[in-house]
This record gives C-alpha cells, sequence and structure tokens, in this order.
C-alpha cells in the first residue's frame, strides 16, 4: 500500500468517525480555538449534558491545548451571536444547547478580552465595525471595567435575618490572607438582661474601637459598644475575655459573630409576621466603659471616683503583643 492510499484510508476513517459523532445526539462536537490553534473534540452527552461537569469540561480544554501553566477564559457563541462567558454548570449547560450542529468555543488569556473588560452580551465590539469606524476620529472612553463574577469574594453579609431576634444581628466577616487585619477591639463590661428571676447583671463583651480601613469599620456591620452575644454559634455568656479572644482568632478567616448594636436604629425592621417571639433572656439595657485598644485581656476593675472602668487590651491580630493598661 502506497503513502497516498494509507493516508487516504485515515482521512476517510477519520470523516466517517465525525459523521457518525455528529448525527450521535449523545455526542458533541466542538471547535476550541486559542490564538491561532484550533482543536476539534467529542464529548458525550447524557440527559442534555448533565454528566459534564465546568471543572471537568474546563480541565479537558486545558490538557488538550495545554494550558496547565496560562490563566484563561473560556467563552462560545451563543444562537444569537453573541459571545458569552462558561463559568459555571448551568452556562455550561446553557452553551450545549447553542451547539447548532457545533459548539464554537473561544479561548483567551484572562484579561486580555474586550468582552471581559466591557463586558459580555454587549454589541460594544460590533459598533465600530465596517465603514464607519475608518470615519471615526477616536473610539469611545469607557472608564469602568466590571470584572467577573468568580473574581469577586464575599468580605461580609448579614446572615440568618429571620432566626435571629429583631434586636440582634448576625455578621460573617471573611478574611483572606494576611492582608488585612479583622480591625475591631473588645472589651468586657456589664450588661442588664431580663430573666424568669427578674432584671439581674450579668458579665458581657462589647466592641471597644473600631480600626480605620480594618475589615469591620469598612463594611460598616459592626459599631462601637455592640454587644457580642454569640461566635460561631457558641454563645459568649459565663466566658471570660480570654476565652473570647481565642473563639475569634481561631475563627478568623469566617467568623460568624452575634451582636446586639448599640444604635437599634441600623438593625433591620420587620413585619408583625416576621417577628418572632422574644427570649426571656434577651439583652434590653447594657453598660460598659468605652475604650480603645484592640481584643482585649480580661478586663481589670479598677475603681475610681467616676465609676468607670480601665481594662487591659489586646490585639487579636497580633497574638504577641503585649497587654497596656488603659
Amino acid at each position: 500500500m502506497s503513502h497516498f492510499e494509507s493516508f487516504r484510508d485515515q482521512f476517510i476513517m477519520s470523516y466517517n468517525g465525525f459523521h457518525h459523532n455528529h448525527q450521535n445526539p449523545s455526542t458533541l462536537q466542538v471547535k476550541s480555538k486559542f490564538d491561532s490553534e484550533w482543536r476539534r473534540f467529542s464529548i458525550p452527552l447524557n440527559n442534555n449534558g448533565g454528566n459534564v461537569s465546568y471543572d471537568g469540561f474546563r480541565s479537558l480544554v486545558e490538557k488538550l491545548h495545554h494550558l496547565e501553566s496560562v490563566q484563561f477564559t473560556l467563552c462560545y457563541n451563543s444562537i444569537s451571536g453573541d459571545l458569552l462567558p462558561i463559568t459555571n454548570d448551568d452556562n455550561l449547560r446553557k452553551s450545549f444547547e447553542s451547539a447548532r450542529p457545533l459548539l464554537r468555543l473561544l479561548i483567551q488569556r484572562r484579561g486580555e478580552s474586550w468582552e471581559e473588560k466591557y463586558g459580555y452580551g454587549t454589541d460594544s465590539d460590533k459598533k465600530w465595525k465596517g465603514i464607519a469606524s475608518l470615519m471615526a476620529q477616536k473610539p469611545p472612553k469607557r472608564s469602568y471595567s466590571i470584572s467577573n463574577p468568580e473574581d469577586f469574594r464575599q468580605v461580609s453579609a448579614i446572615i440568618d435575618v429571620d432566626i435571629v431576634p429583631e434586636a440582634h444581628r448576625r455578621v460573617r466577616l471573611c478574611k483572606h490572607g494576611q492582608e488585612r487585619p479583622l480591625g475591631f477591639y473588645i472589651r468586657d463590661g456589664t450588661s442588664v438582661r431580663v430573666t424568669e428571676r427578674g432584671v439581674i447583671k450579668v458579665s458581657g463583651i462589647f466592641i471597644s474601637r473600631l480600626v480605620d480601613g480594618g475589615l469591620a469599620e469598612s463594611t460598616g456591620l459592626l459599631g462601637i459598644n455592640d454587644e457580642v452575644l454569640e461566635v460561631n454559634g457558641i454563645e459568649v455568656l459565663g466566658k471570660t475575655l480570654d476565652q473570647v479572644t481565642d473563639m475569634m482568632v481561631a475563627n478568623a478567616h469566617n467568623l460568624i459573630i452575634t451582636v446586639k448594636p448599640a444604635n437599634q436604629r441600623n438593625t433591620l425592621s420587620r413585619g408583625p409576621s416576621q417577628q418572632g417571639t422574644p427570649n426571656p433572656s434577651d439583652t434590653v439595657s447594657s453598660t460598659g466603659a468605652g475604650g480603645g485598644g484592640g481584643i482585649s485581656r480580661p478586663m481589670k476593675m479598677n475603681g475610681s471616683s467616676d465609676g468607670s472602668y480601665h481594662p487591659k487590651q489586646h490585639d487579636p491580630n497580633d497574638s504577641d503583643s503585649g497587654d497596656s493598661e488603659r
């Protein structure tokens, strides 16, 4: 068999295989492009693509185009002609619906595409095509750049609004890396509560200061003199300041703190149907000394003529910092 005949047979087999897969609804033909490199491949489909995950699809593309060391984005041509991103399982399955009969996949380095900079699904890249683009003196100025949702990191949230009492607030603070401290200080003081035995005074933990530019101050969800009630689901009543400090430090990367805001005007108001039954042990008022510092060491009660307290303070983000008398 000559070299030409061998090449012809291989071409016929590959064409027949492609034609068979094209007619087979259980497989999807994909044509991918990265720079000047093109690839054609097929993937098996079951339940309208429900068996194919985004992570698996991305890994397959990464191996085919040898992109192990390259940050890239995946886009596809929709039925309407727009270039849309593939970032999760949902829009991956949506892209399969646009494969008529071929899924056209565009791979670009992260940050270099027009759509990533100015928004997917817009016609900004179509306005300057044709003769009009030659007559225009300068392109329009676009002063903003919106990132993909996957590029955003959650730093704070108010959670369990339908669970906690109306006068309380449950806040999640997410600390990413070491570039930004939690940025608040706590102290101990006295809280007045209503129980089955009447009104009693109990020890409480309060936020004494917010650090400028810190995570807590930038979110606006915590305030000075807010009383700390729980840390990651553990009630702080009866715990010392050292114990609360250790709890916060241990959960610094995903801190869930339940507080009673000192300023009740900033709490979420609810309708009558959303208000829960008040807890007899809810705090009705709180007292304690103000003061600066970081997350505090155990409060040192020093009597004074004006009845104020002078706590020792400790920064939760610096476990080696010493105590300072306030």
